[in-house]
Order: C-alpha cells, then structure tokens, then sequence
C-alpha cells in the first residue's frame, strides 16, 4: 500500500507536471498572435487560468484567459495599460503544437485601457497627480450629486484628483472632486469641487478667480485611442493610480487578416 501512494503521488506529480507545461506553451502562443495583432512592443502577459488544463487543450476551448501589457506607448501617453478577459478562446490543439496559431477566436472579451495618474499629470502639467475614486458623498450638496445618481448605464462617476498646482506665485495642494464621463469615446473630466489644504489649519476657500483657474486646468478630455481587438468603449471609472475605459463584445476572431467581430 505505501509503495502504491508513493506511486500514486508521482503520477499525480508527472500529470500536474504535464498539466502546467502545456499551459506555458498555450500562454506563449497566444501572447504572439496578441502582439502581432496589438503591434505591442513586446508580448503581453497572458494566463489560463482553469485546472486541470489539459481538458481545455482537448476541447480547444480555454474558458478564462487574462492579458495584460503595461508602460505601452500611444500617441501622446507613454504608460497606457492594456488589459483584456477572453471568455471561452478558442484554440485547435493542432495550432498549438505546431506553434502556428492561424486563428483565435473567443465568445466573450471585455477590453479596457488605463490612463495612469503620470500619463494624466504629464497631460495637464501636475506632476504629482494622484487618482482615485471618489468617496461615495463627496459631490453630497453640489450640482453634480443628481448627475451622479441618476447615472445606471456606468458612462459617468465621481473621481478624486490630489496634486500641487501654482496660486498667486505659491505652490498648493489641492483636492478636485469632479464627474468622469464617456462622450465619443473619450474620457471628459468635469471639475465639481475644489479643496485647497496649505497647512494643519485644514481647507481653506480661494478667492473665486483663483478658484476659476484651478478648476480650468482639471477640467479636459482625453482620446486614449480605440480599446483592444476593436472593442466599443461602453463604460469608464476611475480606480487608485488611473482612469480605466472599457466594454465588451461577443464573437471576435483573431487572425492574420486582423480583428473582425459578430
């Protein structure tokens, strides 16, 4: 009996073994045919997540595959993170040994881009702006609580900016509250609410000229591009470090003709 569950503990062993290997070299090909299509800079993180594994490799059918790329370099920002969720890739296990992914196609992918705070800061001219979402109160009494609550399709939130900003010659912090919507595709922030905190005496209200200007440089757009494998922006929000636009389309295939969706 020992000599058979020490048997029994290698085989295990060996299968799990087997099991992660073929999910490396699925990673791997999957990563080439997303960098080509991307045209990234280098091959984006990918994982398969599901054990055991090597049932999907039968199947051809991978039901969670996660890819991220980060610091990729778009137009104006430099530090755009991609990311995307394929739901059921589809994969013939004959593509995958070979090493010739000719075509993947996937049921479900939700794709987003992330605006980093350095990529935003360097964008308005704050070098230390930081991001986050908005308490959920913070725009309690101001014009834009209505909009805020009456928003369900996820288009528009409340966001948090932090960063020092010059007022009458002196260096201030300042805290915007403000509305993050999706309008055309692009990331519009609309100033809502300014804090300026100098000192340990806690916020202090600026004159109205001041504050007119403060609420002017937070107040832009920005057109990160089109999201990955063509997906349609569908919704935005804000998390710690970045703004995020994302959506999700059905029956899209990957290929060397590139991305057609339906």
């Amino acid at each position: 009996m020992k000599k058979l569950a020490i048997t029994v503990v290698i085989l295990f062993g060996l299968l799990v073994a087997a099991d992660f290997g073929a999910a490396a070299v699925a990673e791997h090909q999957v990563a080439k045919q997303v960098r080509s299509q991307l045209a990234l800079p280098r091959d984006p993180d990918v994982r398969i997540n599901g054990f055991p594994f090597l049932t999907q490799v039968a199947a051809g059918d991978y039901r969670d595959v996660e890819l991220s790329a980060e610091a990729v370099p778009v137009g104006e920002f430099r530090e755009l993170g991609i990311e995307a969720n394929l739901h059921h890739a589809r994969l013939a296990p004959s593509d995958l040994f070979s090493g010739n992914v000719r075509e993947l196609t996937v049921d479900e992918l939700t794709g987003r881009v992330k605006v980093t705070a350095a990529d935003v800061g360097r964008y308005i001219g704050i070098p230390d702006l930081r991001i986050a979402p908005a308490p959920k109160d913070a725009l309690a009494g101001t014009d834009g609580d209505e909009q805020v609550a009456r928003t369900e399709d996820g288009t528009q939130t409340a966001v948090q900016l932090n960063g020092t900003v010059p007022i009458a010659g002196t260096e201030n912090q300042v805290q915007i509250i403000a509305l993050l919507s999706l309008v055309g595709g692009k990331l519009e922030i609309e100033p809502k609410k300014l804090e300026l905190d100098n000192s340990s005496i806690g916020p202090i209200d600026l004159p109205a000229v001041f504050e007119e200007s403060v609420l002017r440089q937070f107040t832009f757009s920005l057109d990160p591009g089109m999201l990955p494998f063509q997906v349609t922006p569908t919704g935005v929000r804000a998390e710690h470090g970045a703004l995020v636009i994302e959506g999700t389309v059905r029956d899209v295939t990957i290929g060397a003709g590139g991305v057609t969706t339906g």
